[in-house]
């Protein structure tokens, strides 16, 4: 029986924006089934009032040479299901992302941390 292998990468857009200059991705971790990475990523330009808007999508990969494999990813906005005004499928955080993602809007410069689950499908939650 083979040893499972992972070469873990995690990749960031920020949304409303698709283009490639909105993402990022960390370096491959390997060899290891409890991936750490220690890694920044920033974005510049954003007006405090333009992040009750957007929403950070972060998604974790299986890189390897013949195709990536979706792993899990959560979206951390306000989850309001509306980006200026315009309804979106993409602003659908879980109250833990949505919970987050005011801390960090409400603590400019500051490092805030916590641990989410990640979500085995990134489709939007169905509102009634």
């Amino acid at each position: 029986m083979g040893i499972i292998s992972f070469v873990f990468v995690v990749q960031s857009t920020v949304l409303p924006d698709t283009s490639k200059k909105s993402r990022q991705k960390t370096r491959a971790v390997a060899k290891t089934t409890n991936p750490i990475f220690n890694h920044t990523m920033v974005y510049d330009g954003f007006k405090p009032e333009d992040l009750k808007e957007a929403c950070v999508e972060l998604s974790v990969w299986d890189h390897n040479k013949f195709a990536n494999h979706f792993l899990g990813g959560l979206r951390i906005g306000l989850g309001t299901g509306k980006s200026y005004g315009i309804a979106v499928d993409w602003m659908d955080s879980t109250l833990d992302e949505a919970t987050l993602w005011e801390r960090m809007i409400n603590s400019p410069n500051t490092w805030v941390e916590d641990t989410l689950p990640l979500r085995m499908l990134m489709v939007a939650k169905m509102t009634k």
